[in-house]
């Protein structure tokens, strides 16, 4: 048997965050693919409803957190950072509308 004693298995912070932005900006453009594929949204319409499902999960699960769970808490900052990530992909979502349209008028993506 392994004795583990004065062990620190915190993960650092930035890395955290780092991290709820990864899975936010994934989560949103995946919503927007099934939202735009296979309910044939239109594009806003489709990021607009990935975007606010990115949000409101994220709000939900961090009240979630300190509601109900003892060995987590709730945290604002990782609030900031599901919604920095699904900003980042809002944005990069938009720039690829922009840039299709603008070269050949028909949307690829």
């Amino acid at each position: 048997m392994f004795k583990i004693d004065n062990v620190v298995v915190k993960i650092p912070s930035f890395n955290d965050k780092a991290g709820h932005a990864a899975a936010h900006f994934i989560f949103v453009f995946l919503w927007f693919v099934v939202f735009y594929y296979k309910f044939s949204f239109k594009y806003n319409k489709a990021l607009g409803f990935a975007a606010l499902f990115s949000l409101g999960y994220g709000i939900l699960i961090e009240l979630l957190q300190g509601c109900i769970t003892i060995s987590r808490q709730s945290d604002f900052n990782d609030v900031l950072a599901n919604a920095l990530g699904m900003v980042f992909a809002v944005l990069l979502l938009l720039s690829i509308k922009k840039r299709v349209l603008k070269n050949n008028n028909s949307l690829l993506f």
